[in-house]
């Protein structure tokens, strides 16, 4: 099977609550919050022979938000986040698209760098662990 990027369906809203605890142990979402965000938003999944990772996002006319954007364990360091990347830019071609990560995160900060995001601002006890947010941006 060739890869694929879909929309997140109804039918996998309870597997989205594993992947995502899988990818953010200890601060993963809880099923209200990811169903009321798929309720209002949008998630996409890349799907091989199975999924191997997805993105939560938020669209606006002029902006895409990535919420989430995670690969499961077990496909870590195959590609997985920067295929998902690379859908999303193809997908809203004409679109800003801004992101945040955990300034621990370097791993994910050097990858969004090399696919063309930069550094917008710093937000200081971001998160609940009273880590720093590093809000990203990428023009069209």
């Amino acid at each position: 099977m060739s890869p694929s990027f879909q929309l997140v369906s109804e039918s996998q809203w309870p597997e989205l609550c594993e992947w995502d605890s899988l990818c953010f142990p200890g601060e993963a979402w809880n099923e209200k919050m990811l169903r009321t965000h798929l309720e209002f938003h949008a998630g996409y999944v890349w799907l091989e022979t199975e999924v191997k990772g997805y993105a939560l996002i938020c669209e606006t006319p002029w902006e895409v938000e990535i919420f989430r954007i995670a690969t499961l364990p077990t496909y870590r360091k195959q590609g997985v986040a920067k295929s998902i990347l690379a859908h999303l830019f193809s997908t809203f071609p004409n679109k800003d698209i801004f992101l945040e990560v955990k300034e621990q995160n370097l791993p994910a900060i050097n990858l969004y760098k090399n696919m063309g995001f930069r550094i917008l601002e710093t937000r200081k006890n971001y998160y609940p662990d009273g880590s720093t947010a590093i809000l990203m941006t990428r023009k069209p």
